[in-house]
């Protein structure tokens, strides 16, 4: 027979579990988000057509290619492609952080970043980081959902046989 202190000792039990089996789902479900938007936002970058101005520029070899850039509030194009390898994200017990330069794996040129992003005095914001984001709302949901309740499946209740 099951005493009443064996009950109360496994919901004791059973509530603090439910804190960090919380916690673990949702750092692994910031985890799953970070992935897929570098992934969309790596995708974007890559992405042509590109509605912006064309220009002709010289390459290491001497030979001239074609650049077409982003237009405004567009995902900016691809030049040289340090930027886009820079790209890196870090994940928290809380919160998740995406951006370039983040991980040190590739490191971000010095303010070019901010200027696409964000736009400057002479330029309008190619805000890559931001339409990953929205295309990627929805996943994010998702994510967390899947996670935090597979790990909280079947823990609800207390079964008590006599």
């Amino acid at each position: 027979m099951i005493s009443l202190a064996d009950i109360s000792r496994s919901v004791v039990y059973r509530l603090k579990n439910l804190a960090k089996l919380t916690r673990s789902g949702v750092e692994y479900g910031s985890y799953q988000c970070a992935v897929s938007l570098k992934r969309e936002i790596n995708a974007r970058i890559l992405e042509k057509p590109k509605h912006g101005l064309t220009y002709y520029h010289r390459d290491r070899a001497g030979r001239i290619r074609k650049h077409v850039a982003s237009a405004p509030l567009e995902t900016h194009a691809n030049f040289t492609g340090k930027m886009r390898r820079s790209l890196g994200f870090a994940v928290r017990t809380s919160d998740f952080e995406i951006g370039f330069g983040v991980n040190g794996k590739e490191p971000a040129p010095k303010i070019y970043p901010a200027i696409i992003e964000f736009g400057g005095v002479r330029i309008k914001p190619r805000n890559s980081i931001l339409n990953g984001i929205r295309a990627q709302q929805r996943n994010f949901t998702n994510y967390y959902a899947a996670q935090i309740g597979r790990r909280l499946e079947g823990r609800g209740g207390i079964i008590v046989e006599s």
